[in-house]
């Protein structure tokens, strides 16, 4: 098999030594542990009590972490070991280190050949990161792959109201006008997919040209969409994450390279235009917690600002005369009458990836000329929803996904015709 030229030869040795199995539960970690220990619990405790016959397989794909992650996650599954094989007969442990810090590509690609070749019916992923994992969650994760025939999976979380601004703005009004399904989260760490879908994925070229190390979890998400695939997403409550050590400049990059990427991948799916399919949701398809998320909005804007006087150059041979002219002014405005409207960011949006698609520019510079113009989005929708209701929200990010909808065949052109902006 393909797959394994990049298996470790220990790692392969681990999978042969297990065998065929029902369900895989892979946990992924990097620096995780002071909360690697309560994942491993809780995912433990659910399988003896929700899978107690299946053949279970359970992975970590480590990240090649320093702070003792290995050592606790040993700790921790010793302490239930006696119960579990009483239990769970064929219950095995295996480990791997796929390096790439704190990056997916790496540990996804081996979690998707482990699941290969285990010939695992149904596979969940969880982030080793959860300060309160809840057992629930493997249940939930599982249950419709394994017993309901989904092949993958998607999580939805509640989230304060300004938080997931990314995930809201763009990826998933973006992604639900390109492909047709209201998949809400794109990069969900917590997540689940067939053998069959993984299968599937390990056969795209993109894991051996280095296109796909820009955001995994999303191109799988999408390569579901795009595919003869049964999708569906599950509510799982609200998500407590320990703090990670990437900056938002570098999420977002990662993020928006990512998508533009999977955008390429797979045009031949949604170039022609795809009709919206009702995607199951189980439980609510949103919800908004009473947490508190700390943004300053001050600085949004003289980082727009600033961004937009120092890249006009480059935002000139991206965008059209027109929108470039738009932003411009817009960064002249008082910070109080500032306002980046639903129709000139999707325009944008789509401009953007239009140019990244036909390398206007290197794609790394392009990608960082949009962070600017993300902040100046970020800052408008925060003025205009500091008192809205949830229900006022979701009202205007549907207004938004009209938006992405009614502009799509701007896109599909701009696509397929390589312009030059110029101001």
């Amino acid at each position: 098999m393909r797959e394994q030229g990049f298996l470790s030869d220990e790692f392969l040795r681990q999978l042969i030594s297990v065998g065929n199995v029902d369900l895989l539960l892979a946990i992924t970690s990097h620096n995780n542990s002071k909360t690697i220990g309560r994942v491993v619990r809780a995912v433990e405790e659910s399988l003896l009590h929700n899978f107690p016959r299946e053949r279970v397989a359970l992975l970590n794909v480590d990240g090649g972490s320093r702070d003792g992650s290995n050592q606790a996650l040993l700790e921790a599954t010793s302490l239930a070991k006696a119960d579990f094989f009483g239990s769970l007969r064929t219950l095995r442990w295996i480990t791997t280190n796929a390096g790439g810090g704190e990056a997916q590509e790496n540990k996804l690609r081996n979690i998707l050949a482990a699941a290969d070749l285990l010939h695992a019916q149904a596979c969940a992923v969880v982030s080793a990161s959860l300060e309160n994992p809840d057992p629930n969650w493997l249940v939930s994760l599982l249950t419709p792959v394994y017993r309901d025939n989904y092949d993958f999976l998607s999580p939805l979380y509640s989230r304060h109201k300004f938080d997931g601004l990314l995930t809201r703005q763009l990826l998933y009004p973006f992604g639900r006008a390109l492909y047709g399904k209201a998949m809400r989260e794109l990069r969900g760490t917590e997540f689940a997919f067939s053998g069959r879908l993984a299968t599937h994925c390990l056969s795209k070229e993109g894991w051996y040209n280095n296109g796909s190390e820009a955001g995994t979890e999303m191109w799988m998400a999408i390569a579901a969409m795009s595919g003869p695939f049964r999708c569906c997403q599950i509510y799982l409550g609200a998500k407590s994450q320990a703090s990670s050590s990437t900056g938002v400049v570098d999420v977002i990059r990662h993020a928006v390279k990512g998508f533009f990427w999977c955008l390429e991948s797979t045009d031949s799916r949604w170039l022609h235009g795809v009709t919206p399919e009702p995607l199951k949701t189980i439980g609510p398809d949103h919800q908004v917690s009473s947490g508190s998320v700390r943004v300053d909005r001050k600085k949004l804007f003289p980082m727009y600002q600033n961004g937009i006087g120092q890249l006009s150059q480059i935002l000139g041979s991206i965008l059209d005369p027109d929108t470039h002219a738009e932003l411009v002014r817009l960064a002249a405005c008082n910070e109080k009458e500032f306002r980046l409207a639903h129709q000139l960011w999707v325009r944008t949006c789509y401009e953007f990836a239009a140019a990244y698609h036909h390398s206007q520019l290197n794609r790394d510079h392009l990608v960082q000329a949009f962070v600017p113009i993300y902040r100046g989005r970020v800052y408008s929708f925060l003025t205009k929803h500091r008192s809205s209701s949830s229900d006022e929200m979701e009202a205007d990010l549907e207004e938004l996904c009209q938006e992405f909808e009614h502009q799509k065949v701007f896109f599909f052109e701009r696509w397929r015709t390589k312009e030059q902006g110029g101001s």
